[in-house]
């Protein structure tokens, strides 16, 4: 992996591009979810288990349960956020069901 990560860099060093090791991180997927614990760092790089990526949660059991969790957790919260236009009677139903498409859907979806 290390000798990849260098490769990449020799490569991006000929069009004058730089890899910050800093920021880099590893992630290894595995679906069996048992990375080896001598894998602690590879080319300065962290290995982590999961990072958010264009906002959706990657992992690396390769699953997608957890990104439904969190979208879950997120969708809950912003019910919870509207909570006084849900309790209002001035607004009717067919208003309230159109804010759910238009601002809760997205974001599970």
């Amino acid at each position: 992996m290390e000798e990849l990560l260098g490769r990449v860099e020799c490569v991006s060093l000929h069009f004058v591009l730089k890899i910050n090791r800093n920021k880099t991180s590893v992630m290894i997927v595995d679906r069996a979810n048992n990375n080896s614990p001598e894998v602690r760092k590879i080319a300065n790089g962290d290995v982590v288990q999961s990072y958010i990526y264009l906002g959706a949660l990657i992992s690396n059991s390769a699953g997608c349960v957890d990104e439904i969790k969190r979208r879950m957790t997120i969708l809950t919260s912003a019910m919870d956020r509207l909570k006084k236009i849900w309790g209002t009677r001035n607004i009717t139903e067919a208003t309230k069901i159109r804010l759910v498409r238009a601002l809760l859907f997205p974001v599970f979806l």
